[in-house]
């Protein structure tokens, strides 16, 4: 079952218009890897704080 915090950001994501791939492409991950995590199938140690970070360098680069 995917983590409170994965759905919180898929929300965020959603009303600011940021996919996946912008936010694995932000990560230097790759995008099955943000949706395995997103999905509640990955669980790694730090992941909502580099998620998090990842959502907001994308949204504060816009003008």
């Amino acid at each position: 079952m995917p983590a409170q915090w994965t759905g919180e950001l898929v929300g965020r994501m959603h009303n600011a218009g940021v996919t996946a791939k912008q936010l694995a492409a932000a990560m230097g991950k790759n995008p099955k890897y943000v949706s395995q995590v997103m999905n509640g199938h990955y669980s790694p140690k730090n992941a909502e704080q580099e998620f998090n970070e990842a959502f907001s360098r994308i949204v504060s680069a816009r003008p």
